[in-house]
């Protein structure tokens, strides 16, 4: 076997793993946060969906901001009468986190009755989810981090899709 076979075979490989990596999706790590950093973004034709760490009332103390906003003519079905939620939070916050209190967002701006005499809530507007953590003292050395779900319907004229997940993950931010 001569070098000049052998070379072509090479630069094929090795423009096939260029190309290879140039199609992968770009790979999310868990985002170092500092107060205020955008940590997720998701954005479709129905819904555009943003989570931030922010600052909390101490050292120890941050909180996750994720804010959910319909595109026109949808809405987040925040709660109704068949006694499930389909909007709602969960975490996984590691070892080194705990939450802290309650999750709190917004009333709902819209409410009522549909013709199926089922009510209703939702979020037709810009809404905010927000949860606090607790950094634990192993924390301090180990960057904590946790992961959050966020389980959502969205509706228009009546007619709901979904339910949709979506995972996002965050760190503590670093203590000065």
């Amino acid at each position: 076997m001569n070098s000049y076979s052998v070379r072509p075979k090479l630069m094929v490989m090795a423009l096939g793993s260029l190309l290879a990596v140039a199609v992968l999706p770009p790979a999310r790590a868990v985002a170092a946060a500092r107060p205020g950093e955008r940590v997720f973004t998701y954005d479709d034709q129905y819904i555009q969906l943003e989570a931030d760490v922010t600052p909390g009332d101490s050292k120890t103390r941050f909180g996750l901001d994720i804010a959910m906003t319909p595109k026109g003519g949808w809405k987040i079905l925040a709660d109704n009468s068949t006694g499930t939620r389909p909007l709602r939070l969960t975490f996984s916050p590691g070892k080194c986190l705990r939450v802290t209190g309650k999750s709190r967002m917004p009333a709902p701006d819209v409410a009522g009755t549909d013709e199926s005499g089922a009510y209703s809530e939702y979020f037709t507007q810009k809404a905010t989810i927000r949860q606090d953590f607790t950094t634990l003292a192993c924390g301090q050395k180990k960057r904590a981090e946790g992961a959050a779900s966020l389980h959502y319907l969205l509706c228009q004229n009546n007619k709901c899709v979904g339910p949709f997940s979506r995972e996002i993950r965050f760190r503590a931010p670093e203590q000065k």
